[in-house]
């Protein structure tokens, strides 16, 4: 067993889950404006996950107290009018706060400020996005495991070779007095006259 290969693989292993799992990538913040003719924020994270959704944390501040409202959605999402499946459907009200989205794989998802009467006209939000790098995870999953097999399978010594036969006796003499017989393969001399 090659020790540094298995140790090597299970070190990916487990970094490639973290990335595959565990938001740790800054994405460029985005803010909305409850004036907007549009008060919400639609984005795409690119990626495939084998999970089947890229998991998305987002903590948000606004400049006067609002009602933050978040969802993922499987499609249909891009022009405002949802018509796919949505997810982690999420109603915040404050001044901050933070919260979890898994979108599905080409999926999207929503984040806006509802437009309450108590709000004041210009109350921004700024929303941060963190993503999970879930094709870097899957591929270092990938080539982790492969290092574990071969570092498994490399080291181990081949299995003894059986014992040779044992060699052939030097020829005896016949009972007798005869000569020897000779070695195998050879003919003996014809009978002197």
């Amino acid at each position: 067993m090659k020790v540094w290969l298995v140790v090597l693989g299970v070190v990916l292993v487990a970094v490639g889950g973290v990335l595959l799992f565990v938001p740790v990538s800054s994405q460029p913040s985005q803010t909305v404006s409850n004036s907007a003719g549009l008060p919400f924020y639609i984005g795409q994270i690119s990626g495939y996950s084998i999970t089947g959704t890229i998991p998305v944390s987002v903590s948000w501040t606004a400049t006067a107290a609002v009602d933050v409202i978040a969802a993922a959605c499987s499609s249909g999402c891009s022009s405002g009018n949802v018509t796919g499946s949505v997810t982690d459907l999420t109603l915040q009200q404050g001044t901050s706060g933070s919260f979890t989205l898994n979108q599905p794989n080409n999926g999207y998802i929503v984040m806006g400020v509802a437009n309450e009467t108590g709000t004041p006209p210009g109350t921004q939000v700024t929303f941060k996005i963190t993503t999970a790098l879930t094709e870097i995870g899957l591929v270092l999953i990938v080539v982790g495991v492969i290092l574990l097999i071969v570092g498994a399978v490399i080291g181990k010594k081949p299995a003894p070779l059986p014992p040779s036969a044992p060699s052939v006796p030097a020829p005896t003499p016949a009972p007798g007095g005869l000569p020897p017989a000779p070695p195998p393969g050879t003919f003996p001399p014809p009978p002197s006259s």
